[in-house]
């Protein structure tokens, strides 16, 4: 059934795009190692597609259809992820509706054919994460004054393929990005969320409550020689807590850190067109409530990826990798996994 909606979703902008479609995206392949004791299996081979249709609908208004496939998915069909419109109102202003990624936060909005490393960070696969950015239904402004680029969202606050929900407000998002220099971008943002207070026959089954997220972010790509740039990346999360206030009891909020560190050399000649090595240090905290006087649960994990990217083409890349894993809980064992991919941009 996903596979047939894919299939409309592309036909159609295909139709209504008058002249021009475009179609781009990134596939990926891979033979992964568990590192953990006790994994079964103990490796194994995957594969993922994305794929982006772009239609041109008139001089200012554009369609995008976004799907993915994973090997690894027990249905094995295709994923109709992004489904949205754009329009220029005017050159500095512009307008995108449908269901696409809350643009907050750096490691869900960097392209996938881009990354350093064969995953995003930790953090997009941790509980807060997923309500304070992800994937929505709902509409963005965006605004780009020369160096300045300003984001106003709102959205659902229910999360992909789902409807307004009367046990969720709506998420709003605000951002705001400064690229310094031609080799350095900073950017900020928040998000609201929360829950109305539910009352049947006089008795409250939801209790009212409202948070706040807070994310930042640094991009750097550093000229350091003419055959040399240094990479630098930093993203930090602050995740309010989720929930209403209990009594006697202390709310913590989640957190992320992580920074990447790489140097992208170019090669003269030879097989490859040029090498990078790169790593990347994560922290994560998830939320708490914790009793008044009580002892916080040993629960944070730290994440290290290490990689070689070894560049056959622009956009044809190998990937040699580990990522270790660490937890704070003494009971629980770190491991390390190890990957070789190769990738190729379209």
């Amino acid at each position: 059934m996903k596979y047939a909606l894919a299939l409309v979703a592309l036909v159609s902008v295909l139709a209504m795009a008058e002249p021009v479609v475009d179609i781009s995206g990134f596939a990926k392949a891979w033979f992964y190692m568990y590192g953990e004791e006790g994994a079964n299996p103990e490796n194994t081979f995957r594969a993922y597609d994305w794929t982006t249709v772009k239609g041109r609908l008139s001089d200012d208004v554009y369609a995008f259809v976004g799907a993915s496939y994973s090997s690894w998915d027990s249905d094995g069909d295709l994923q109709v992820c992004d489904a949205y419109l754009t329009m220029d109102i005017v050159p500095e202003l512009s307008i995108k509706a449908g269901q696409f990624n809350i643009p907050l936060g750096w490691a869900n909005c960097c392209p996938g054919g881009n990354l350093y490393f064969l995953d995003r960070a930790g953090v997009v696969s941790t509980d807060e994460f997923g309500w304070y950015s992800d994937r929505d239904l709902g509409v963005n402004l965006h605004g780009q004054f020369d160096m300045v680029g300003v984001d106003v969202g709102y959205f659902n606050g229910t999360g992909i393929h789902a409807d307004a929900s009367e046990f969720w407000n709506k998420e709003f998002v605000g951002k705001l990005t400064l690229d310094a220099t031609d080799w350095l971008r900073i950017a900020g943002g928040v998000g609201m969320i929360g829950q109305p207070q539910i009352d049947t026959l006089g008795t409250v089954l939801q209790e009212e409550w409202s948070s706040m997220g807070i994310n930042a972010y640094a991009l750097a790509d550093y000229p350091m020689s003419e055959s040399a740039d240094l990479i630098f990346e930093a993203e930090y999360w602050n995740f309010g807590y989720a929930g209403p206030d209990v009594d006697n009891v202390d709310e913590e909020a989640g957190m992320d850190l992580y920074a990447t560190l790489g140097v992208h050399f170019m090669l003269d000649g030879g097989f490859l067109h040029s090498i990078m090595p790169a790593v990347r240090y994560e922290m994560y905290s998830p939320q708490e409530a914790v009793t008044t006087g009580a002892d916080r649960a040993e629960d944070n994990t730290s994440w290290i990826d290490a990689c070689v990217n070894c560049f056959i083409t622009p956009s044809n890349t190998l990937q040699l990798g580990i990522r270790n894993w660490s937890f704070e809980d003494e009971n629980l064992d770190g491991y390390t996994d190890m990957y070789l991919g190769w990738r190729l941009n379209y």
